[in-house]
């Protein structure tokens, strides 16, 4: 069902206690993340196999803390293989309301709150993503301009650019359309757009 708003239907039932539109759901932790290694070319699809160690930032600090750091990226693979120590968990994946290991939890949080907006700004792991995606832009056949820009909507929000998303992504990009440093900037930006985080 769509979740497009009927004017109509939304006098008589502005709660949506009727169902008449399917409610807005925003992605859970671990699909925020896999969205974005599948989307910048870096997910590891192989299944199985021992987890991987967690990333640790330089503010980790306690009991039980791992001898050696794993990756920033996980090593691509998906969010249910990294290894989930209860002291050392992904600052990316708490911001979106990771459940904490130290009780069981019948159902998760669903907050939308501005430490999520920061981390979508701010986190290297969203700037890592962000920058691969724009290589493999770049590094795919020659194309248009307006044509890449278009392959990305596609890849990050499953739709075609309006055409003022359009012209203003070409407007950004215009004496810069082979700068890798322009698209991932670009790149992070789609990464940050509400779309990118809920589902309709």
């Amino acid at each position: 069902m769509s979740s497009e708003l009927d004017p109509s239907a939304e006098t008589v039932d502005g709660a949506n206690r009727l169902l008449h539109r399917a409610n807005i759901r925003r992605l859970e932790a671990e699909a925020v993340r896999d969205s974005m290694l599948f989307i910048s070319g870096r997910l590891n699809t192989r299944m199985g196999g021992p987890s991987t160690p967690p990333h640790l930032t330089p503010l980790m600090e306690g009991r039980g803390k791992p001898t050696a750091s794993g990756p920033l990226d996980g090593d691509g693979r998906r969010s249910l293989y990294l290894n989930v120590r209860r002291n050392f968990l992904s600052p990316m994946l708490l911001a979106f309301d990771f459940p904490a290991p130290a009780s069981t939890m019948g159902r998760r949080n669903v907050s939308n709150v501005p430490a999520q907006a920061l981390t979508m700004l701010d986190d290297p792991f969203v700037m890592s993503q962000a920058k691969l995606w724009a290589e493999r832009l770049l590094a795919g056949p020659e194309r248009s301009m307006a044509d890449r820009v278009a392959i990305a909507y596609v890849e990050a929000l499953g739709r075609p650019p309006t055409d003022a998303e359009t012209g203003a992504a070409t407007e950004f990009l215009t004496g810069r359309e082979r700068t890798p440093a322009a698209w991932a900037e670009f790149a992070h930006v789609l990464f940050n757009v509400k779309e990118f985080l809920f589902i309709p």
